[in-house]
């Protein structure tokens, strides 16, 4: 796919796998990268400042986190080149995505992909494995959890009704109607 993009594979992971906003990514440093791998969870400042802790217990992601931390100075961010602007880093990986993401895609997806479609595709896969709102709030670092609701209610409504219809056959098979 790319020339040994490391740290692009890395942002993109965090954005799909634990939810991350892109420049959350871009702000990981070693001492994070280091407690990470010690404590299995990412401390992150997402907007206005607001920090959260991530559970990170995807192997990928630890093993890249590894990998990056093997070759970056420590005290210095792990996906921003020394010699590179944090908002060149991020423009870079936007690039990358936009001339792969045929590759980065889901199969079957007719959506363009985008690194914030990670992070809803995140979402989206925690509500339905069941996680409750409050905890894909504090996943994704919103502020309050009528925000995730009003963002991602449309697929809680779909529960609902697949939840209407296992009832609904359920009381058939027991009912013997």
């Amino acid at each position: 796919m790319a020339e040994n993009r490391d740290d692009f594979i890395l942002a993109l992971y965090l954005g799909r796998y634990a939810g991350f906003r892109i420049h959350e990514c871009f702000r990981i440093d070693t001492a994070a990268a280091e407690r990470a791998l010690r404590e299995n969870a990412l401390t992150v400042k997402g907007k206005g400042g607001k920090v959260r802790i991530v559970p990170i217990e995807d192997e990928r992601i630890l093993m890249m986190l590894r990998k990056l931390l093997a070759r970056t100075e420590r005290g210095h961010k792990l996906l921003v080149p020394d010699d590179v602007p944090t908002d060149r880093a991020i423009n870079a990986l936007e690039l990358f995505i936009y001339r792969y993401r045929n590759e980065i895609s889901d199969e079957g997806s007719d959506r363009r992909l985008t690194f914030h479609g990670l992070r809803r595709t995140f979402a989206v896969a925690s509500i339905k494995s069941g996680d409750d709102i409050k905890t894909v709030q504090e996943s994704l670092g919103h502020a309050t959890a009528a925000f995730t609701l009003d963002v991602y209610g449309h697929v809680t409504k779909q529960m609902k009704q697949d939840s209407a219809v296992r009832m609904e056959q359920f009381i058939k098979s027991v009912s013997g109607a």
